[in-house]
């Protein structure tokens, strides 16, 4: 594995207490994992911090506070949600009649793949859970967090959509409580002060509120929930919560009862007219819908007045489930929907397959969409209500898809709208993720996750219909694409046939004011042709009188990307929009057309607040790039939270965030990212060695065209001569998910021994492989080459090591490069129908026992195609675990699984095949508009120098350091140091120390061995 200098967190101390160099050493794909310090965010910590500041009268602790727990700005600003959730349209004029107004969906599932730590924060790796079907979703349950420690990025996602989202989840099982700190927290439930009363209701109440968070979630199957402490503690959350005015407050829990039968247990777990204890989701009826729905939902509706906060629970391991029970009589009609599953990644991801990341990716989409909308992907147009027949799983190759026959969610779950009040609204149909980064089309920076830059989805996916009618239209397809993008990673992509009756998409139900007149509509459009064509497109909304206004793109020239600004005649100041969309209308039997941004606006106008306090935090550096965790704050007070601290975007008239970077003060800026939480990351930025690189943020205004000015940080370079080179290899990475269950014993028992082949020019012999020392369960070995030719057939064998526990339980792929474009091709044949660049595939899901021929030996042929590319290549074997498909991919993170790569050369005299067009426009990005502000470089001038801290003599001596924080190997903070020169270290064991150094807006970290 190559390896790269990274000046990490203490995420990665453990991992450096092996290491004897000065800076820590780490691998490429370690860079986002070591980006984020979450040690100090654990529960029973964060409640005793919050706890002795109530006790002097304050809501939340200081920064100083914060700083001596090991809790820095850096990171809380990636907790820290400042997006209010603004609540939904009623839902009285839903789409399908015969659903109940009220019932609500609690989406009881993990976000992003792990547990706790970085997992679902801004990061650099594109394959990764975009959840987006927040448009049927009340609860989101973050149900791989712990307590206070869910990412910003995911609540802001959920508040946009009007969704509320639980801050993580507690786990006591059937024994009391497992070993994460669930114990000790019974005792924060039932402690109580000198006067009886509960002593850590405001600190918890507080914290939440502090961090923007909707409540807190259990997994309580112990029957330790009735006890009369217990109950009554949770009681008090929600009148504390309501007393501040807390008004979405959620205490979630599910236990081992499938039904509630009296008003006891009705208090216990959901409450009674008095008050309420937590939302409820019935659950453990064999991982079904429980029978007792209806008698439940009268018991509910005797003890609260309604069924509004209790759950009819279901385990989705499978959707061959009771669903009929759900609308059994008008009892069960009311009865709430949770799905729910699984720990470290929710059902939904684990069953998604694709043949590549790309094709995973919108696999991933269309699986929501018929778990949701039903299996025909249109609301409107469900399959009939089955208990069986709704498969997760297909065969390869299959025509059927996943879900296809499912009648959907939407069957039983009105939809739900957060877009109302005054204009504008305006989405770039971002998903939140991207192997590109692009503004206006163009690239400007690499792959990246952050779902906080994730768009309002659209209330329908998709509501297809014929113009103006609820009658169903199959004549355009919609559907979100990776393919090419306006601005961020995705975009919206119609195909079809364009027809002269036309085809409405209806996207978006709106409750929109037109405030200040003069209404138009902006639109970003590409159809990939040449010259000028007529776009067939045409921007609608419909009136609160029902009457639908159209208004025409016109035509598209030329085939790059396209922008255009159109009347929205008919429409005049203090109408009321209550749907957008697009008609697709002419003559076009091959339709296609990219949309990347739709905006409704007026003549609105509002200023938003400065940036504030922006600072750098460098993650990693080598001569020739740079990663960056970078946050700052907003000059403006708080005001529904003022209490709190808690400053909203919208009550800084903040739509979002721009980040932009530049090289020189006089450089050219390019925008690099956009966000709603007020930190990202930017990543693996690419410098000239001479380059002084320039990071700046800017507000953008809720009218969505007034900016502030620009706040710039210089960040001065560390010695150049000093960094290690850039090393990144040219093919995608591909190793283990070290967030999988079961990791620790991969690591140790899944690797291959041998590979060799037979029938090549230049065959390979490899042997004596053994488990990979850095953890990543990759390999990479030198001086072993394939040489093959064109037309050569090949036998490969692979024998691997032998365990109870070995890659015999795995998948098995091979991928060779035929067109040498450092990409491993998705597919066994191409659209020209030849052979593609996997080799073969070996293993079925959930194979008993596994397959033990992989660890005697087993041998895969495949022939070298005579079209090969003559040049250098690379072949790749993957294995990975056979419980599920979905991370059984060429490039990626494999789950349990091994990764070995060799070099290939290919030799031939017939003419190699090209790779693809790259369709993306090409060409340096525009800068973005009106740019204004200053740099903000004085105390980080090369004058003034960069952090160090050297060990000499029992001292730890430091040189332009404001703050430093000294960390053991194991992540514990052991020290909190303001403006030091030297720190005695004699009190210190011997080993590996962390220190992290701030000096003005630039933070760096530093390893020492003592």
């Amino acid at each position: 594995m190559k390896k790269k200098v990274l000046l990490s967190t203490l995420a990665m101390a453990a991992f450096m207490s092996a290491m004897p160099s000065v800076n820590a050493v780490a691998a490429d794909d370690s860079k986002a994992s070591a980006v984020y310090d979450f040690s100090g965010f654990n529960d029973v910590n964060l409640i005793n911090l919050f706890y002795q500041v109530s006790q002097d009268g304050r809501k939340y602790p200081t920064e100083a506070e914060f700083a001596a727990a090991g809790i820095q700005q850096s990171d809380i600003a990636f907790i820290r949600s400042h997006v209010r959730n603004k609540g939904i349209i009623d839902r009285s004029g839903r789409l399908i009649k015969g659903t109940y107004e009220k019932r609500n969906l609690w989406m009881n599932i993990p976000m992003d793949v792990g547990r706790d730590g970085e997992v679902g924060h801004p990061n650099g790796r594109f394959a990764s859970d975009v959840y987006s079907m927040w448009n049927y979703t009340n609860i989101f349950g973050s149900w791989n967090h712990g307590f206070f420690s869910a990412p910003a990025a995911w609540t802001d996602a959920a508040h946009k959509n009007g969704s509320d989202i639980y801050s993580g989840i507690k786990f006591f099982d059937t024994t009391g409580g497992r070993p994460d700190g669930a114990g000790s927290w019974i005792q924060y439930c039932t402690e109580k002060d000198a006067n009886g009363n509960f002593k850590y209701v405001d600190a918890i109440i507080n914290c939440l509120m502090y961090f923007g968070f909707d409540g807190i979630n259990y997994n309580w199957e112990d029957s330790g929930y009735n006890k009369t402490d217990i109950v009554n503690f949770h009681r008090a959350l929600w009148k504390k919560a309501a007393e501040n005015g807390f008004d979405n407050y959620h205490s979630g829990i599910y236990t081992s009862q499938n039904s509630i039968s009296s008003a006891m247990q009705a208090k216990w777990l959901l409450g009674d007219k008095e008050g309420r204890t937590h939302d409820l989701m019935l659950n453990y009826s064999s991982g079904d819908f429980s029978y007792q729905l209806s008698s439940s939902a009268k018991v509910a509706i005797d003890a609260t007045g309604s069924t509004d906060g209790i759950y009819a629970g279901m385990w989705f391991v499978t959707m061959n489930r009771g669903w009929n029970r759900l609308n059994a009589d008008d009892y069960s009609k009311r009865m709430n929907i949770c799905l729910w599953g699984e720990h470290a990644q929710s059902r939904i991801w684990s069953y998604n397959v694709g043949a590549d990341a790309y094709e995973q990716q919108a696999n991933y989409q269309y699986m929501l969409e018929r778990l949701m909308s039903g299996g025909n992907r249109n609301p409107l147009d469900r399959p009939a209500i089955s208990n069986i027949g709704n498969n997760w799983e297909v065969a390869e190759g299959s025509k059927e898809k996943p879900l296809q026959n499912y009648a959907g969610l939407a069957t039983w779950i009105p939809e739900r709208s957060s877009i109302f009040g005054n204009l504008p609204f305006a989405t770039n149909f971002s998903l939140g993720n991207g192997d590109r980064y692009a503004y206006k089309g163009k690239k400007t920076s690499g792959t990246w996750y952050n779902m906080a830059t994730q768009d309002v989805v659209p209330t329908y996916r998709w509501l297809v219909v014929k113009p103006g009618t609820q009658t169903v239209s199959t004549d355009v397809d919609a559907t979100f694409t990776y393919a090419d993008q306006y601005i961020g990673g995705t975009s919206l992509l119609l195909t079809g046939k364009a027809t002269a009756a036309g085809t409405d998409v209806v996207l978006y139900k709106t409750d929109l004011n037109v405030s200040a007149g003069n209404p138009f509509a902006k639109i970003a459009v590409k159809s990939g042709k040449e010259g000028t064509n007529a776009s067939s497109l045409y921007v609608i909304v419909q009136k609160a009188d029902g009457s639908w206004v159209e208004a025409p793109v016109g035509n598209v020239t030329g085939a790059n990307w396209q922008e255009v600004k159109v009347a929205l005649n008919g429409v005049s100041k203090s109408d009321v929009i209550k749907h957008i969309g697009l008609r697709v209308k002419g003559s076009d039997n091959a339709y296609k057309m990219y949309v990347g941004k739709l905006e409704i606006n007026d003549d609105v106008k509002a200023t938003p607040a400065a940036i504030k306090n922006l600072t750098v935090e460098v993650k990693e550096e080598t001569k020739t790039s740079l990663t960056a965790k970078v946050f700052w704050g907003v000059d403006a007070k708080a005001q529904k939270r003022a209490a709190w601290d808690l400053v909203y975007n919208d009550e800084a008239n903040i739509d979002h965030f721009e980040v932009l970077y530049k090289n020189g003060e006089n450089g050219k800026v390019s925008e690099v990212g956009r966000t709603t939480t007020w930190a990202t990351l930017v990543n693996d930025i690419q410098l000239g060695a001479t380059d002084e690189p320039y990071i700046g943020v800017r507000s953008v205004s809720t009218d969505l065209k007034t900016y502030s000015s620009v706040e710039w940080v210089k960040v001065t370079r560390g010695d150049i001569a000093s960094l290690p080179e850039y090393s990144k290899d040219l093919y995608d990475t591909s190793q283990l998910d070290k967030y999988a269950d079961g990791v620790e014993t991969a690591q140790k028992t899944r690797f291959v021994t041998d590979v060799t082949t037979a029938g090549a020019t230049g065959n390979l012999n490899y042997h004596g492989g053994t488990a990979i020392a850095d953890g990543t369960n990759y390999s990479h070995p030198e001086g072993h080459v394939l040489k093959v030719k064109q037309g050569e057939e090949v036998k490969l064998t692979i024998k691997c090591n032998v365990s109870s526990d070995g890659l015999r339980y795995c998948f098995v792929g091979g991928w060779l490069d035929f067109n040498c474009d450092n990409r491993f091709g998705p597919n066994d044949i191409n659209v020209d129908k030849e052979q593609g660049e996997r080799l073969f595939r070996f293993g079925e899901a959930r194979h008993s026992g596994g397959y033990p021929e992989i660890e005697t030996g087993k041998t895969y042929s495949f022939t070298v195609p005579t079209n090969a590319k003559p040049g250098k290549s690379r072949l790749r074997v993957v294995f990975s675990d056979l419980w599920f498909e979905g991370a059984f991919l060429p490039a990626g993170y494999t789950s349990k699984g091994f990764t070995i790569d060799f070099d290939v050369e290919i030799y031939g005299d017939n003419p190699g095949r090209e790779p693809a067009a790259d369709i993306h426009d090409q060409g340096v990005a525009d800068e973005p508009e009106n740019l204004t502000g200053g740099v903000v470089d004085a105390i980080n001038s090369a004058s003034q120098g960069v952090s160090k801290v050297e060990a000499a003599d029992g001292k730890f001596n430091f040189q332009n350091v404001e703050k430093a924080w000294v960390y053991d190997a194991s992540g514990v903070l052991v020290k909190y140091l303001v403006n030091p020169t030297s720190f005695d270290a004699q009190q210190l064991a011997s080993g590996v120390y962390l220190v992290k150094m701030q000096n003005g807006n630039i933070i760096r970290s530093q390893k020492l061995v003592k």
